[in-house]
């Protein structure tokens, strides 16, 4: 398990990526993206298409995340901050106390995403999503085994806020 590094000052330069959460500041330049709540972090964890730079977690959520937290690399640092200087930190009060900064993987082939299903399998392809909320509640409402792939056209997913995991985290 990585050990937790405690954080006492906004000013701190090892929370650069966190300052002031604006997504649009991320996607596309350095191939980073913001994933905001336990949810989503148990969700990026699970998975090995992104990868997770660092974590921010407020102080009182640190213990009940241990166990989540335990199998991450140790070079991954996880930052742990009061919830006044996570708060100051993002910009504006981050009540999920939850945050994690993640690489991007390179786009997958849609092709490439097909021949990976098992037969027969259900497939839903949405093309032309701009707004990443449309996303999170498709991603909400749908049931875990309605599809087992979603894939966005190269456009939406390289010039839009969508993004993986999306959340509400972050101005626009």
């Amino acid at each position: 398990m990585p050990s937790l590094i405690p954080i006492g000052s906004a000013d701190d330069p090892r929370l650069e990526p966190y300052h002031a959460v604006r997504e649009r500041d991320l996607v596309g330049r350095r191939g980073l993206f913001i994933a905001e709540g336990e949810v989503v972090l148990r969700i990026l964890l699970s998975q090995s298409r992104h990868a997770p730079a660092s974590l921010l977690l407020a102080e009182k959520r640190a213990a009940k995340l241990a166990p989540l937290i335990a199998g991450l690399s140790p070079d991954v640092p996880v930052y742990v901050a009061p919830q006044a200087v996570m708060d100051t930190v993002v910009g504006f009060p981050i009540h999920r106390g939850i945050l994690a900064v993640a690489r991007r993987a390179e786009p997958t082939d849609p092709a490439g995403l097909l021949a990976q299903l098992p037969a027969p399998a259900l497939v839903l392809a949405l093309v032309g999503i701009a707004n990443h909320d449309n996303m999170a509640a498709y991603s909400a409402t749908r049931p875990r085994s309605a599809s087992a792939r979603c894939c966005s056209t190269p456009p939406v997913a390289i010039r839009s806020t969508a993004r993986p995991f999306a959340s509400r985290s972050g101005r626009r």
